[in-house]
């Protein structure tokens, strides 16, 4: 999970390039509401550091229409600045879901969902590159109890602090890996609670086991292949260095880097490498 670069393009313009595009009568509702949507534009740049104290103006029935279409019914306005925001990102991470470090990123986000919040439709501070399965999970979700629920890839501090972790098992001789979150001294109850609710609500723990079995067979594999003489030591230097190698692409808390860092402090998975065949 790494920060994501938010577009430079005026969101004014952008609205009003968008409305202009669109048919007569629609176009024309949305210029009477666009001073409205310009002055929450600024309110929500102004919240940045606590969203959860947004409320939605409350549009309804053709202005709510409209607002969701100004995303939904593609424009070259709109397409403008989604490419923009996808080029805007490091070339590293730019296919990738940052929501969960998985799949490929071939969709958007609506931070503050479109669903309640239609006036930030085409707001790029709102729009995030994601993967398909992250956007189903995430849905309409925003706050539990007034706390937001989804790490905010733009503006909320990623913690370099390993909260993540990984135990090793075997059954039948087949290792496999379970995910578990552990707060770590230096992370405040508020951020990992925070960090909780995205794993849990994005099911990402459950995503991480279930793509592991391909990665541990694949590094198997790769040492077999690579390594000649396969003693503990170097196995273990193989996979810690295959670990800095994605940390230093992705970063500390990437599911691959803390995988691979579970492998090396796995006597079992070792062994199993060193005298695989």
């Amino acid at each position: 999970m790494r920060k994501l670069v938010p577009s430079a393009l005026e969101p004014t313009q952008v609205f009003n390039e968008i409305a202009s595009a669109k048919r007569l009568e629609r176009g024309e509702r949305l210029k009477i509401i666009a001073l409205e949507i310009y002055n929450y534009y600024k309110t929500y740049s102004e919240s940045i550091s606590d969203l959860s104290a947004m409320n939605p103006i409350g549009f309804t029935g053709l202005e709510k229409e409209d607002l969701e279409d100004c995303y939904s019914g593609k424009t070259n306005p709109l397409n403008k600045l989604l490419a923009d925001i996808r080029e805007l990102q490091d070339l590293s991470i730019r296919n990738q879901c940052q929501y969960c470090g998985i799949a490929s990123a071939n969709t958007f986000d609506h931070y503050l969902p479109i669903s309640i919040f239609p006036e930030f439709a085409v707001f790029s501070l709102n729009l995030l590159p994601c993967c398909d399965t992250c956007n189903k999970y995430k849905s309409n979700i925003f706050l539990v109890e007034g706390k937001r629920q989804i790490i905010n890839l733009y503006y909320d501090n990623l913690l370099s602090e390993r909260y993540l972790n990984v135990s090793i098992s075997y059954k039948d001789d087949v290792p496999s890996a379970e995910y578990s979150l552990i707060q770590p001294i230096g992370i405040s109850d508020n951020q990992f609670s925070l960090i909780q609710s995205h794993y849990t609500k994005l099911k990402l723990l459950e995503r991480f086991r279930n793509r592991s079995p391909e990665v541990l067979s694949e590094t198997q594999s790769s040492i077999k292949t690579h390594i000649k003489a396969k003693s503990n030591k170097r196995v273990i230097q193989f996979l810690l260095e295959e670990a800095q190698r994605l940390r230093d692409r992705f970063s500390n808390n990437h599911w691959k880097v803390v995988l691979h860092e579970g492998m090396a402090n796995s006597y079992q998975f070792i062994e199993d490498c060193r005298l695989t065949k």
